[in-house]
């Protein structure tokens, strides 16, 4: 049950000022993303102990956790229309003036966004689980990598980077009668990627139970302990993406894949350069790159002033 339909379970059961706190919720139910519980109390005019009260009545261990509740109601629930609303309400009430507000591009807000997204990378990647995916990988007799709708862009690049040095790498971008059938090709020697993130596709979900049934070793990449895909994986990474918008912030996880192929071809460097070989002699065959070709004069190409142009 989702913060909202919390406090209006629990009316009945308020104080008086536990009860002007509600009020204040259900009408505002963005403030709690964007305010200090301090600012909270004095928006609400109650006390902050109030407000940890009421958070524990509602079950929460705090005014922290109420807030990544609410977060996790506007990631999966809310609509792209809704998102888009609910940013530029955010950057109103977070622009210290107005003129701040004019003069901050969306570009600079795009990337300090993404910015604070890879520093959390940084500070909350653990890296056993990090490393023991890398042997998972390494030990994989295939993989394959699903993810849906604006994550397929995420498993596409994955499946790309690791096909170039790992032999049997499907990726699975949306439900399909040939996407069940990579996944029943999937052993417990195989390693299987879920990524999905805010609002949390089906198909990837659905997909994910027919994975982990299958006995692969499976790895979640997802946001928080929320997403429905935790309970999945025996490795789950949780990447924070923040309210973007209705645009995805995903350079923190696409910096996390780019790691792990690197770590993975680095640790593991003969089998990383006997399939980097055999990408390089496909591609050479198959003429897919496009190669400057060297041409020199010919007796045709005299200008009437003498000089000499090259074709």
């Amino acid at each position: 049950m989702d913060y909202l339909k919390a406090i209006k379970a629990n009316m009945d059961r308020f104080t008086p000022a536990q009860r002007l706190l509600a009020e204040y919720i259900l009408h505002n139910p963005e403030s709690v993303l964007f305010m200090t519980i301090i600012e909270l109390a004095e928006a609400a005019r109650i006390s902050q102990a109030t407000i940890v009260r009421f958070c524990n009545l509602l079950g929460y261990g705090g005014y922290t956790q109420l807030t990544k509740g609410a977060q996790q109601v506007i990631h999966s629930q809310m609509s792209t229309a809704g998102r888009f609303h609910l940013a530029r309400e955010r950057r109103s009430k977070t622009a210290p003036d107005r003129k701040q507000k004019q003069d901050r591009p969306a570009f600079t807000r795009v990337l300090d966004h993404e910015l604070e997204n890879l520093n959390r990378l940084a500070e909350g990647i653990r890296i056993d689980d990090f490393n023991r995916t890398v042997r998972l990988l390494a030990r994989a007799d295939r993989v394959v990598i699903a993810g849906c709708m604006a994550s397929a862009s995420l498993a596409q690049h994955f499946g790309y980077m690791l096909s170039k040095i790992l032999p049997q790498v499907d990726v699975i971008r949306s439900e399909s009668p040939s996407a069940y059938a990579k996944v029943m090709r999937l052993t417990p020697k195989s390693a299987a990627f879920l990524l999905a993130f805010p609002r949390y596709p089906a198909q990837t979900l659905r997909l994910g139970e027919q994975v982990a049934a299958s006995g692969a070793k499976t790895v979640v990449i997802t946001d928080s302990h929320l997403s429905p895909l935790s309970s999945l994986g025996q490795v789950v990474f949780h990447i924070h993406v923040g309210i973007p918008g209705f645009v995805d912030a995903y350079a923190a996880p696409l910096t996390f894949i780019n790691a792990l192929c690197t770590e993975l071809a680095e640790g593991y460097s003969d089998q990383a350069v006997e399939g980097l070989n055999r990408f390089d002699r496909f591609v050479d065959k198959a003429n897919l790159f496009y190669k400057r070709t060297h041409r020199g004069r010919t007796k045709n190409n005299e200008t009437p002033g003498g000089m000499n142009t090259e074709i």
